[in-house]
């Protein structure tokens, strides 16, 4: 069974799945985040190659005959709701940018221009038409780096994070009761 990984929760209530507990440091084997954020924690420096196996332990009084089925459908209720947010936080992105890339283009064309148009002057010394001349195109490239950074980059911890929230929607889940000792 190499391709299954598997991820352990123990959890005092089936609240704790998604709402952070108390923080209580004097608790030996404290959580300060929800068992979701420990799962996704888990996930995050993993390939996601491998199918995972989610173990949710609970008091044994809470066990009922329903609950798989109810904690599935909170976790894909769950999942997809995330999913939906980055699916628009990257169409935002993805806007801004190419708004960004419209804009930084226009003043990159100008910089450009005015740049011609200092290299011909005859009336400033060499060394200024120069300085002026190379510092215009700097500047006008220089003004392609957020759209850059936008386009290039900043999609990508979204699209991540939608690749672990498919993940743990598709994961298979399995309940115990904790085990004494």
């Amino acid at each position: 069974m190499d391709d299954l990984s598997s991820i352990t929760l123990k959890l005092n209530n089936l609240t704790q799945l998604f709402q952070e507990p108390e923080i209580n440091p004097f608790i030996p084997e404290a959580r300060y985040t929800s068992g979701i954020e420990c799962v996704i924690n888990e996930l995050k420096p993993s390939s996601l190659r491998k199918r995972t196996l989610l173990y949710i332990q609970l008091p044994a009084d809470q066990m009922e005959s329903d609950l798989l089925e109810h904690i599935q459908a909170a976790i894909w209720r769950y999942c997809q709701f995330h999913i939906r947010q980055n699916k628009n936080e990257l169409s935002s992105l993805r806007w801004k940018g190419l708004k960004a890339l419209q804009s930084g283009l226009i003043f990159l064309t100008t910089c450009l221009l005015l740049s011609a148009l200092v290299e011909r002057a005859n009336f400033l010394p060499e060394f200024v038409g120069r300085v002026l001349s190379e510092g215009l195109i700097i500047v006008g490239w220089v003004s392609l780096w957020n759209p850059t950074e936008i386009l290039l980059y900043e999609w990508w911890p979204e699209w991540r994070e939608n690749q672990i929230f498919k993940h743990i929607a598709d994961m298979e889940i399995k309940i115990e009761p904790w085990s004494v000792g």
